[in-house]
């Protein structure tokens, strides 16, 4: 378990910003939490004699667990989660049926609606939100509807201890994930908490501080792309480039300028206008700038460089 953190850790400290670090140990929660419920089906499936069904939940925990490895890009990718999300609602509504209604599966339904909530973007994904709880809707109202019709071609006699046995998962399951769920709730509250609290320093700082009384002037010649900002910047900062230095040696020309830019608390956007770049490129950099100084991924790098530079 401890090489797996330490991969995960490695992975996580190439995320472009601190949303998709937060993310990608949602995805990384989730994954863990995915895994464990397979295993309990394994476990339960192996005390109704389920050979089958036990390769089945045995195969997808192994391809879940192997997704932990995937590079973040791939995990993010809205497509890639519709399809996984759809095969889980797919092996719901199969278990469900050959199961019968005593079993309770359909309950797995609200654990993958409650998970979706938190995987998909409200507005850019709205539709792939929209397919996934139809066809939940849709497998479990066939089921209900019928009466389990197609449960008659599955011959699974369940006997009634055990189809307590899988009651008692399903309680098990869907308590589970509603606390994942609260954790889930907490973890973005707490991001956004912290999000505002940094900003509301930044300005009550830069409304005291003299140290950036001619940022005005100096945003004009960082934004015309004026060739004398860094002499006008070294005129108003005369330390800053020495001091930054002092901290971090290995600091490239470039580097510099970004970290000029930064101080006067310029944004992503403001910074790749400034410097004729793309708002990537100037993620990119200021991710090499915050390995350079040591930086967590929960630091304002802009508060950083302005309040110690």
């Amino acid at each position: 378990m401890n090489y797996i953190a330490s991969i995960l850790a490695k992975k996580r400290d190439l995320a472009k910003n601190e949303m998709e670090y937060e993310k990608s140990i949602l995805f990384d929660v989730y994954t863990f939490v995915l895994v464990f419920l397979l295993l309990c089906n394994v476990v339960i499936n192996i005390l109704l004699f389920r050979p089958v069904n036990c390769i089945i939940f045995g195969s997808f925990t192994i391809f879940m667990l192997g997704t932990l490895f995937w590079p973040d890009r791939i995990r993010f990718n809205p497509k890639l989660l519709m399809l996984l999300f759809f095969f889980l609602g797919i092996m719901i509504f199969y278990f469900d049926t050959i199961s019968g209604e005593g079993c309770m599966n359909y309950l797995s339904y609200v654990s993958l609606t409650i998970a979706v909530a938190f995987f998909f973007d409200y507005i850019r994904d709205r539709w792939i939100i929209f397919f996934l709880i139809l066809s939940y809707l849709l497998w479990f109202l066939i089921n209900v509807t019928t009466d389990y019709y197609l449960s008659r071609f599955y011959d699974q006699n369940l006997s009634p201890i055990e189809e307590w046995y899988v009651r008692i998962y399903k309680i098990i399951e869907i308590s589970f994930c509603t606390f994942v769920g609260m954790y889930f709730i907490y973890r973005k509250e707490r991001f956004l908490v912290k999000y505002y609290i940094e900003k509301e320093k930044l300005n009550a700082m830069i409304q005291k501080t003299d140290k950036i009384n001619f940022s005005g002037e100096l945003y004009e010649l960082a934004m015309s792309k004026n060739s004398l900002f860094i002499t006008y910047f070294k005129s108003q900062f005369p330390d800053f480039f020495d001091n930054i230095l002092g901290a971090t040696p290995n600091l490239i020309s470039s580097e510099l300028e970004i970290c000029a830019l930064l101080k006067l608390n310029l944004s992503t956007k403001e910074i790749a206008i400034a410097t004729n770049s793309t708002v990537k490129a100037i993620e990119n950099k200021k991710y090499r700038i915050r390995r350079k100084l040591d930086l967590s991924t929960e630091t304002d790098i802009n508060l950083y460089i302005i309040n110690n530079f």
